[in-house]
This record gives structure tokens, C-alpha cells and sequence, in this order.
């Protein structure tokens, strides 16, 4: 028996067209960060210094938003695993349920953690938010441990997303940007020696 395979080609302008969808796709949360975000006022404008939404701050939200819809993702797909399972014995309604609870939380705390950091504008928002955003990444590798078994290693889950949640916490808490948007204690050093030049 002889097997068949099968070529698909697409033209450059199919591949340019599926390219920009996926660009989009890309973007438009982005936009829509940046348009809610820019309805919020910086607590500190500086000539010559960015503030509000924008830059880094901008692409650090756009993650920690990327973050949120795919543990949503993940969320949905293991919802529709779990009504299959429970249809076929009822038995199996909470240890299914308990495999949720991980990406649920994830999901939940992330997009509070990006919601907070698009539409608040104070020191303590910026913290709240740094908070949430270490409930919804290394804290949320230890419900998957206790959950669902997964081993805390070195080399696995947690150590990916500690080193994310670490290179965004810096961002928060160390940039001019972060400091003149939310009015930390440096956005207020910075607006005085500003004001004193």
C-alpha cells in the first residue's frame, strides 16, 4: 500500500495576512491597556520623564495580562476535562475540582494584579499589585504541588515563575516611571528635585 501525503502552500500573501491576525491579536489587549490606562492621571508628571502608562510599564501589564487569559486558558480546558470525567462517575466531582483550583487562582490573581496596575494610581496600588502578582505566579506553584502532585524543582514550575515575578517586581519597584505613575516615596524625591531645579 502506498501512502499519500499532502502539501499545503499557502501564498505570501495568505502567510502575510495570517501573520498581521496574529500581530493583532497580539496588540490589541496592549491597546487596550494603554486606552483604559491613559483615563488614569500619573500622581507625578516630570519634564523630560515618562509617566503613566506606557514603555515598560505597558509591556509589564501586557504580561502579567498574557499570564492571566492563559492560565484562563488552561482553566477552561481542564473545566471541560472535568465535565467529561464526572459525567462518566460522579465520584470524581472534587479531586477533579481541586485540578482547577491552580489555574483558577493564577488567572484571578494576575488579571487583579494588571486591572490594579492599569486603573489605580497610588503608592499602596502599586504594592497591592506586586502582592497579587506573587499570589498568582510562585505561590500558585505550590497549589499545583499540593493539588496536583507536580514536584517543586529547580529545573520546573516554580523556578520559571519566581524569575518572572522577580523581573516584573523589580520593574514595579524600581523604575522612574513606575515611581512618578504610582507616587512612591522615589516618584515624590524625584518630583522635589524637579521642582528645586
Amino acid at each position: 500500500m502506498q501512502e499519500t501525503m499532502t502539501v499545503i502552500s499557502f501564498s505570501t500573501e495568505q502567510l502575510g495576512l495570517m501573520l498581521g491576525m496574529g500581530l493583532l491579536l497580539l496588540l490589541l489587549p496592549l491597546l487596550f491597556v494603554k486606552l483604559l490606562g491613559s483615563a488614569f492621571a500619573p500622581v507625578y508628571k516630570i519634564p523630560q520623564r515618562q509617566s503613566g502608562i506606557g514603555g515598560l510599564l505597558l509591556l509589564t501589564v501586557g504580561v502579567v495580562l498574557a499570564e492571566s487569559l492563559y492560565a484562563l486558558y488552561h482553566f477552561g480546558q481542564g473545566m471541560s476535562e472535568m465535565i467529561r470525567l464526572v459525567d462518566m462517575d460522579r465520584h470524581f466531582l472534587w479531586p477533579a475540582l481541586q485540578t482547577l483550583i491552580p489555574d483558577l487562582a493564577t488567572a484571578l490573581f494576575l488579571f487583579l494584579s494588571a486591572g490594579i496596575l492599569t486603573c489605580r494610581r497610588s503608592a499602596g496600588a502599586l504594592y497591592m499589585a506586586t502582592g497579587l502578582l506573587w499570589l498568582g505566579g510562585p505561590l500558585t506553584a505550590v497549589l499545583r504541588h499540593y493539588y496536583l502532585g507536580i514536584p517543586l524543582a529547580v529545573d520546573s514550575e516554580p523556578t520559571a515563575s519566581f524569575l518572572l515575578t522577580c523581573v516584573l517586581t523589580l520593574y514595579l519597584l524600581c523604575s522612574d516611571r513606575s515611581a512618578l505613575t504610582y507616587g512612591t516615596s522615589a516618584g515624590v524625591r524625584l518630583y522635589e528635585r524637579r521642582a528645586k531645579q
